[in-house]
């Protein structure tokens, strides 16, 4: 296992932190069933905020939370609030020579669809880190968002598999696929392949 980089500046001193928290409650149920979801939502947001304060510090830039009910395996609506919030948000970062930080609460916290990660992010990639707040005890890990672009677009290979899951690859290959792995920062390969598997098995 490599050695993790030290932390940029980006990492350690976004200009803009994003708290994003989804429920895959269907979309067809009613206004007032949405609203008591999304505040539980904002609750868990208030503690995933406090816990983030706590390891990393006070949050001395923006800071926003973002609730919304979506199966993450299913493409966003180019039309939708979250494709929209988002989009307004990722314009100021060149024109504002800003850093962005997205904090999600669990690894499907946001999506596991490939176009609608491209839609959110792909612009803008090199300004935004993102780190998922997840597993027992709870812990903060940490993705290049950039990187996550490189394994999408091929010019990075990795195992994709979770650990436990079934698959056909021998040992030459995953040596071959592990030296490669070490190019990525942090936790960029885990989140990759949850990302993968929540999407492949269609998952909340």
């Amino acid at each position: 296992m490599t050695t993790p980089r030290p932390l940029t500046n980006m990492a350690t001193n976004p200009d803009h932190v994003i708290f994003v928290a989804r429920s895959s409650i269907d979309r067809n149920q009613m206004t007032s069933q949405r609203r008591e979801s999304d505040a539980d939502l904002r609750i868990s947001l208030e503690y995933t905020r406090a816990c983030f304060e706590q390891a990393y510090g006070p949050i001395r830039g923006i800071c926003e939370f973002h609730t919304f009910a979506w199966p993450s395996y299913l493409e966003l609506p180019p039309s939708s609030e979250t494709v929209r919030f988002f989009a307004r948000r990722t314009a100021a970062l060149n024109i504002m020579n800003r850093n962005m930080m997205v904090v999600l609460n669990g690894w499907d916290g946001l999506t596991s669809c490939g176009p609608t990660f491209t839609t959110l992010f792909r612009e803008h990639a090199s300004r935004i880190t993102i780190r998922v707040f997840a597993d027992q005890p709870r812990s903060f890990y940490q993705v290049n968002v950039a990187q996550i672009f490189e394994l999408f677009d091929g010019n990075i290979l990795i195992n994709p598999y979770l650990e436990g899951m079934s698959h056909d690859l021998d040992d030459g290959v995953l040596s071959i696929l592990a030296n490669m792995e070490a190019q990525l920062e942090y936790s960029t390969a885990l989140f990759y392949r949850y990302f993968r598997a929540f999407g492949v098995l269609q998952l909340n």
